[in-house]
């Protein structure tokens, strides 16, 4: 029940007295005060006794009533017979726990195509599923991580195929499963702090920020700081201030890729803020509604800025990471044989095809090597190392840089060590 002043709503939309309330819901004056206890927004006003309510307040309270019924399943009076509605239920719920599934299944063997596609539809039948889960702020919980992890690896997972076929021994040690579902993090924060707070305001009856005002600052200084910490982090782990001092033509679309990103980031908070700072949230579907907008662009943009730092991998790798390293050890074609004998099960073909090639042991021995940062803090079994050199004949529409995933045993047993700098 709230006190505040009379002015705060236009004239015509202001119902004064349990009198007006009573005629608005077409009820008697005794029903519209029982009313009262389910929460029918009534406002009292300060020293007098008198109430008065406005028409939007009372109209968004008859629909949320009425949403609120349709939820209710009715218990049947022949409990024999399973009512059609619940046998529509029970598909619905199968078929999203088989999705969900399917989906976890793929991601986990690394098949990032079918793990997109999968993850788009498990979204549509969570979508026609929902309502027969309890609206519960568990339940919204577990729909809200669904959706980060799904958005994150979205944005991600679509530039890695293209990753593990250019990298020798990179199909035969993929990407650490973590690494598509952490690495997209930076371009969704916005997403990200929305779906919490949804998870959050499930507890409310409905309610939104005017009626929580502590909810409001939380979103308000919680977004601030996850746009700065994106920006840093997407600006970070591109390099972009090594790509902008190299003087690289494509640092500009690298650059206006990452400011576009955290733009539109922008816009939905501020439409988030203006969505949820009401007392009342009858619907969701417009914020969703923007939130898939959105989210299109972030996962457009995110695959061209993904490529892009891609292509300046495989032909300017020293302007992206400078440091040099060169091995130690100089028996590098003994030792390289010797370790594919013992660990066959962590080299693939491509990667024992060099141990024959003298052009690749060569290199070995004399060319300067420099180390590509990829997901090395997310392994946790069968550890890998990215290094590449530059090669210096070819087309010039082929690759620079050869890029090889060495396993950490086998670049321990070389020798790898980064060269002093004078």
């Amino acid at each position: 029940m709230d006190t505040i002043s009379r002015c705060d709503n236009p004239a015509d939309d202001l119902l004064v007295g349990w009198k007006d309330i009573a005629s608005y819901l077409k009820c008697s004056v005794r029903k519209a005060q029982r009313l009262e206890r389910q929460e029918l927004p009534i406002n009292r006003i300060r020293g007098t006794k008198s109430v008065w309510a406005s028409k939007s307040g009372i109209d968004r309270w008859l629909i949320l009533q009425s949403e609120a019924a349709k939820r209710t399943v009715q218990r049947p009076s022949d409990t024999r017979t399973i009512p059609s509605g619940k046998n529509a239920t029970v598909c619905r719920l199968v078929a999203l726990a088989l999705m969900l599934g399917l989906t976890i299944a793929a991601g986990a063997a690394s098949a990032y195509g079918i793990t997109i596609v999968l993850f788009g539809a498990t979204v549509a039948v969570l979508v026609v599923s929902y309502p027969c889960l309890p609206d519960s702020v568990y339940t919204r919980a577990g729909v809200g991580l669904f959706l980060i992890a799904g958005m994150s690896y979205g944005t991600s997972a679509a530039s890695l195929p293209n990753i593990v076929t250019s990298i020798i021994n990179m199909k035969t040690l993929p990407p650490a499963t973590a690494y598509p579902f952490v690495i997209g993090l930076p371009f969704i924060p916005i997403p990200v702090l929305i779906a919490v707070f949804w998870a959050a305001l499930g507890n409310g009856h409905h309610a939104g920020f005017s009626n929580r005002p502590w909810l409001r600052a939380a979103y308000v200084l919680a977004g601030t700081t996850l746009i700065v910490c994106a920006a840093a982090a997407g600006l970070s782990l591109s390099e972009m201030h090594r790509i902008w001092q190299s003087g690289l033509p494509i640092r500009a679309t690298l650059l206006l890729g990452e400011f576009f990103v955290l733009a539109i980031n922008a816009v939905l908070f501020v439409f988030g803020y203006r969505f949820l700072n009401t007392r009342s949230i009858g619907t969701y579907r417009p914020l969703f509604s923007w939130c898939c907008i959105i989210y299109l662009l972030i996962g457009l943009t995110a695959a061209i800025v993904n490529r892009h730092s891609y292509d300046i991998s495989i032909f300017h790798l020293d302007a992206k990471n400078p440091d040099t390293y060169r091995i130690r050890n100089m028996d590098v074609e003994h030792r390289f044989r010797g370790w594919l004998q013992q660990h066959s099960d962590q080299a693939g073909a491509d990667l024992a095809a060099l141990s024959t090639d003298s052009e690749f042991i060569d290199a070995l021995k004399s060319k300067t090597f420099y180390k590509q940062p990829f997901d090395e803090p997310l392994q946790f079994t069968r550890k890998a190392v990215i290094f590449g050199y530059r090669i210096e004949y070819g087309p010039r529409s082929s690759r620079v840089f050869v890029l090889i995933r060495f396993p950490s045993g086998l670049a321990e047993t070389l020798g790898f060590e980064p060269v002093r700098k004078l």
